[in-house]
């Protein structure tokens, strides 16, 4: 118990260092260059291996003991952020650095992200517990990590929020190496279980039809408009008013994340998903339009909750159906829908912007993907696992 207790600690510290990192490496690309194409490239490269990596991320999870496969993600992870704060403190950043750096992020928490995936879901009483949990630790991580970022970047420079990412690394490596928290399946099962691909599983499981789909319309269109933040900023204010947006979106997340420890049934409903997706949409379409810091900080609130609650119950959905067995090739179909589509969006929204304006594209982008969750809502049935109950303890799954 213990150690489950220390691997969320760890969790909390990793994710809060991930989030000022990205604040930082967003704002020191757009200082760099002033442009929405590379502030759209480098998130499309962070996010890039993502996809072509799940099938075999996924397989590598669910074969492995996930201690040694986060012992040395995490630890490359550790030198990846290390290796910014060196080059940012002695000016020695660019574009193109900058570009290989996200790229070489984005390939360790390809192979990261099933693993802990994983282990974070199993490490709870029960599924929508731990799916809760999670989601409380990411988003408190997501508001304060803005605010943080402003205040170091402004007080000591930007590379002191690379190097915080690289210190924030060191508990999750420290309890890998030391604590052991064991698989929910044994060795034998694990080896069973690899006849089974991604494509199998889909095929397979109709909660993987009707829950990528919606989270795949928010992943390409949607969210990646956070990346473009800079860009829709106020004139005149715009760290301030990009740091607003991005606490905005946080504190909802926040706000979402909180009210589902109360109540974990919100998210056991799949119609959470659409109308929390559909919000969602609506709160982006609406936010390039605002003219003062505090619309746009209670739209971005509003959007981020909805966006927590949607995510959540595809994420808390999905994990529910999965067999222990085939829980890392789960987690990894999802993130490669949630993170791994986002460079075909930052591809869409960084042509849209260059050629539309950012805030036309933002806008755009925002309505169509609306358009076309409710037309994938009208087309899927509620009736393959919405509403179980969430008194079901995960046991392990023999087959």
């Amino acid at each position: 118990m213990k150690g489950k207790s220390y691997f969320w600690y760890a969790y909390s510290f990793s994710t809060l260092g991930r989030f000022v990192h990205g604040m930082a490496l967003s704002w020191v690309v757009w200082t760099l260059t002033h442009s929405p194409i590379w502030l759209s490239a480098i998130a499309l490269l962070s996010a890039l291996p993502t996809l072509p990596l799940a099938p075999l991320a996924g397989q590598v999870a669910d074969r492995f003991h996930r201690h040694k496969i986060l012992l040395v993600t995490q630890t490359l992870g550790c030198c990846v952020a290390a290796i910014t704060a060196f080059l940012a403190y002695h000016n020695h950043l660019t574009p193109t650095i900058l570009a290989v750096l996200a790229l070489c992020f984005g390939i360790i928490s390809s192979v990261d992200g099933p693993a802990l995936h994983s282990m974070l879901v199993e490490s709870g009483e029960t599924v929508s517990q731990a799916v809760a949990r999670q989601s409380l630790i990411m988003n408190v991580a997501r508001s304060f990590a803005p605010l943080l970022a402003v205040a170091i970047i402004e007080s000591v420079g930007n590379s002191w929020c690379f190097a915080m990412n690289a210190i924030c690394f060191i508990p999750m490596i420290y309890i890998m190496a030391v604590v052991r928290i064991p698989n929910a399946t044994t060795q034998q099962e694990r080896e069973e279980s690899t006849g089974m691909t991604s494509r199998q599983l889909f095929a397979k499981y109709q909660v993987l039809k009707e829950v990528l789909p919606q989270v795949a319309c928010l992943s390409i269109l949607v969210m990646p408009s956070v990346a473009l933040l800079p860009a829709i900023s106020l004139k005149g204010s715009e760290l301030v008013s990009f740091g607003s947006m991005s606490s905005g979106l946080g504190f909802g997340a926040v706000a979402a994340a909180v009210l589902m420890q109360k109540n974990k049934r919100i998210i056991n409903h799949v119609t959470t998903v659409w109308m929390g997706g559909w919000i969602t949409c609506i709160g982006f379409a609406v936010l390039p339009a605002l003219e003062s810091l505090g619309s746009q900080w209670i739209c971005a609130l509003v959007a981020g909750a909805a966006l927590t609650f949607s995510l959540a119950a595809a994420n808390n959905a999905v994990q529910r159906k999965a067999p222990n067995i085939y829980r890392g090739r789960f987690s990894a179909m999802y993130l490669a829908v949630m993170l791994g589509l986002v460079p075909v969006g930052q591809l869409i929204l960084g042509l849209s912007a260059k050629f539309f304006g950012a805030e036309l594209a933002v806008r755009g982008c925002s309505i169509i993907a609306m358009v076309l969750m409710v037309l994938f809502a009208y087309l899927s049935s509620e009736s393959s696992g919405g509403g179980d109950e969430d008194s079901q303890k995960r046991t392990p799954n023999k087959g």
